[in-house]
């Protein structure tokens, strides 16, 4: 072959080769999978490998995700990693695909996960696809002491500041939950009706009753609303954490309040009462006021022993006979479904004194 015709084909070769460079993405075919390093045939007078601390983030192997023959694409490296190779990465595309994704979330405001790797002061940082975001204190969902809690957490963060020339990038989890819960709110506000059920979780306690946050609102649990007996605070049924059942008994949009139950209308005691007027009964004392002494009947069914009707001994206060979880045998002396009052009488199972007798007979002897 003449010389020229030999710089002719050197030079058409060359110019089929593909133009590579250093910071770009290429495509090729797989060649060969040796161990963890993966050969590519890049239309390039050299081949292409991955080694396999360029291959993922993941603990997978080459040979589980390709197979000779499959395409595949990879970021250049370098040139000539020293054996005449062409360095490639697939772990760099990955980042840079990766990166791009997050800085769309960013223009498009989308939340973006993130994993705490360190605790600073006023606040974490978080970090994904090698991007550092901190997030302070102020701007973490849970109010906490001791944020070494927060590491190794994964958390979904909004951007609330951007600025990657300067290295700052600044992330709210409190922003995320705040949009969330107003969504929820404004869906319940837009969808409440009296009766309706929801699944609630206790928030707080007090004497009074209970906060239930409902999905995004809080609504008052009044303490008569938790059970049919008398309680004396709410701690005695439910504690703060836990999820109950509620449905609405009234709402006001304007001011924001909605009041709740809990107690069940089918668990009514009084919907099937089974003491009559002169049935005979144990019954435990569980409060005392001026003018007598409650007594339980049945779980949340309660009758009043008045003051009068306690003793034919004459005293100033229920506690002179009586004392609380005490057990007494009273007598029914009235029962008024209407106006949920059960009447009960110790006084008439008591034997009377010698000198109240006397009295009783005079009084008869008089008439």
């Amino acid at each position: 072959m003449a010389k020229n015709e030999e710089q002719n084909f050197a030079e058409l070769y060359e110019n089929s080769l593909k133009k590579l460079e250093e910071g770009t993405v290429v495509s090729g075919t797989i060649v060969d999978i040796v161990g963890d390093e993966i050969f590519v045939d890049l239309g390039y007078k050299a081949d292409g490998i991955v080694p396999r601390e360029e291959f993922s983030y993941a603990d997978e192997k080459p040979a589980d995700k390709y197979k000779v023959g499959d395409t595949i694409e990879a970021y250049i490296l370098r040139m000539n990693d020293g054996r005449g190779n062409v360095l490639l990465s697939t772990k760099r595309l990955q980042t840079k695909q990766l990166r791009e994704e997050f800085e769309n979330s960013v223009k498009n405001d989308e939340p973006v996960k993130a994993k705490v790797t360190n605790v600073v002061n006023g606040g974490v940082i978080a970090e994904t696809v090698g991007i550092k975001i901190f997030v302070p204190q102020t701007q973490l969902a849970k109010k906490v002491t001791d944020l070494t809690e927060y590491r190794g957490k994964t958390l979904d963060l909004k951007v609330i500041e951007y600025n990657p020339e300067k290295r700052k990038i600044v992330g709210s989890e409190r922003k995320l939950v705040n949009e969330a819960r107003e969504k929820a709110s404004n869906e319940i506000w837009n969808n409440i009706e009296v009766g309706k059920e929801y699944d609630g979780t206790v928030k707080q306690l007090s004497d009074y009753g209970a906060f239930v946050d409902i999905g995004g609102v809080d609504g008052l649990l009044h303490i008569s609303e938790i059970s049919w007996k008398q309680i004396k605070h709410p701690s005695e049924v439910i504690r703060v954490g836990q999820n109950i059942k509620v449905h609405v008994l009234s709402f006001d949009k304007e001011n924001k309040k909605i009041s709740l139950g809990y107690r069940k209308a089918e668990d009514n005691p009084w919907l099937n009462v089974k003491y009559q007027v002169g049935d005979i009964v144990e019954a435990k004392v569980i409060s005392m006021k001026p003018f007598g002494a409650f007594v339980e009947l049945d779980d949340g069914l309660e009758g009043l022993v008045h003051i009068s009707n306690i003793t034919h001994t004459r005293i100033a206060k229920p506690q002179d006979a009586l004392e609380l979880g005490q057990v007494v045998r009273a007598k029914v002396v009235e029962v008024d479904l209407d106006k949920k009052r059960i009447e009960l009488s110790i006084r008439e199972l008591e034997e009377k004194l010698p000198e109240e007798e006397a009295k009783t007979e005079e009084t008869a002897n008089e008439e």
